[in-house]
């Protein structure tokens, strides 16, 4: 884990305005950075709790707003004052200082909407980091896990990792959505060959929404699952919290490559689901409503992806008649 990750700071906003370049005054308005390799580094960052509950009041992730407040911690250490009193030249040698352009992409996504509400509101009479160039992120093509290796995985699984890799093999969940999950939320209607079984959460961006799981998928996992409350909790102290996304990524990466040697994420899981839909039904829309996309563009990935249709259309072109000779002579 990087020491970005380890900073630790309190933030009290300012009410005044600020011009490009100036100094805020000291007024107690001070965050402290702590990095486990440096001493403590005071900076202040001029409106950010007044910004911070504002996205609330908008109904931003808890995650998102935390991810603001750490990017804007990084870019005070760099500038080695306020922020908000940054010029277009200095966020332009701040964007320049990053390595990857997946941190150029992400850090200045985390920053613009900042600034943007400081011109919105009168406190400053310019934007800085309208400017800024935002990368184009490159499209990748999803990669599903083969049945093959995600059978083999399934029925060899440890009784703790087996459900998270049925609920995000066979019905699309993402790690965060498994991670939320409490009895309570699973729902069993019908009876004998009539069942259904539905699972409610709150998915990304805190939408509330309802996926079918299969019968056999609950049969299998509803043993190992508690009376009520979370449905997993902490493998280690403190034991009475529940799991994270990130711990169930990193369990099943650790499964999937270490235990396993087999390169896929439990992701991969989530592409098969919604390649293996598409290749049944060609509907799109029901791809987007077990997956939990908002917009439907997103998905037209799932449509480059290697298909059947696709093998059977190509293979199905009129080819030269003698062409077997020639390969024959």
């Amino acid at each position: 884990m990087s020491a970005g990750y380890s900073r630790h700071l309190s933030v009290t906003g300012v009410t005044h305005p600020v011009t490009p370049g100036s100094r805020l005054p000291s007024n107690g308005n001070v965050i402290r950075l702590h990095s486990p390799s440096g001493p403590y580094v005071t900076a202040q960052i001029g409106h950010l709790d007044e910004h911070l509950n504002w996205m609330a009041r908008n109904g931003r992730a808890e995650s998102t707003i935390k991810a603001r407040r750490m990017v804007l911690t990084w870019l005070a250490e760099f500038l080695g004052h306020d922020p908000a009193t940054a010029t277009a030249t200095e966020l332009d040698q701040w964007q320049a200082s990053l390595r990857t352009l997946n941190s150029v992409r992400w850090q200045t996504a985390m920053i613009r909407p900042y600034y943007a509400y400081l011109q919105a509101r009168g406190i400053r009479p310019d934007n800085p980091a309208l400017l800024l160039p935002k990368p184009r992120q490159r499209r990748r093509l999803p990669k599903p896990i083969p049945d093959d290796r995600l059978f083999a995985a399934v029925v060899e699984a440890p009784p703790r990792i087996l459900p998270w890799l049925l609920l995000a093999g066979w019905s699309g969940l993402r790690a965060s959505d498994i991670a939320g999950l409490r009895r309570e939320d699973f729902t069993v209607t019908g009876e004998g060959d009539e069942r259904q079984v539905w699972v409610r959460m709150i998915g990304k961006g805190d939408v509330e929404r309802e996926v079918a799981v299969p019968v056999w998928v609950w049969d299998t996992i509803s043993p190992l699952l508690p009376e009520s409350g979370p449905c997993w909790r902490r493998a280690y102290k403190p034991h009475d919290r529940p799991v994270t996304a990130k711990h169930i990524t990193d369990a099943v990466a650790y499964y999937f490559g270490k235990v396993r040697g087999i390169p896929d994420r439990l992701h991969s899981l989530r592409h098969r689901v919604a390649t293996a839909v598409l290749e049944q039904t060609h509907d799109l829309r029901l791809v987007q409503e077990i997956l939990g996309h908002s917009n439907l563009q997103t998905l037209q990935v799932y449509t480059l992806v290697q298909s059947k249709r696709m093998t059977r259309a190509v293979e199905q072109l009129p080819r030269p008649d003698r062409l077997d000779e020639r390969r024959a002579s």
